[in-house]
């Protein structure tokens, strides 16, 4: 049984900084790829009609399971996965007033994600990335 908490944040927990490296993404065209869904089937991002908004994170953990690593707070943006996933959660009616669908992605398998989806009573699909085709 894990000892931390997943859904606060340590108070010494690193900013995150932004380094540019994604700044040549803006304007660019989503590949077209089909991935599992928590919702079955699959979603091609690329396909969706109208706006569209996608977290994307590195792995949520269990309350069941260990940490992943001693050191998962010191990667930048790695800790907060949970948090995130609730705060689009209680966001989500706003989202949607705006006529805007909303995904999490992340590179976790969808049996995983579906656990994590149940557990937090999230009203959106996930997406999973295993194979690391959109990525």
């Amino acid at each position: 049984m894990r000892r931390d908490d997943l859904y606060g944040l340590p108070d010494d927990l690193p900013v995150p900084e932004d380094d540019g490296a994604c700044d040549h993404l803006t304007g660019l065209t989503l590949p077209a790829v089909a991935l599992p869904s928590t919702a079955d089937g699959s979603v091609d991002l690329a396909a969706c009609p109208g706006r569209i908004v996608v977290y994307i994170y590195p792995r949520t953990g269990r309350p069941d399971q260990p940490s992943l690593v001693p050191d998962w707070n010191l990667i930048p943006g790695a800790r907060g996965c949970t948090p995130q996933s609730c705060a689009f959660r209680d966001h989500h009616g706003e989202l949607a007033a705006l006529g805007a669908q909303l995904f999490g992605l992340s590179t976790q398998s969808t049996e995983f994600q579906t656990e994590m989806v149940e557990r937090l009573h999230l009203p959106f699909a996930v997406l999973s990335d295993e194979g690391l085709e959109f990525t």
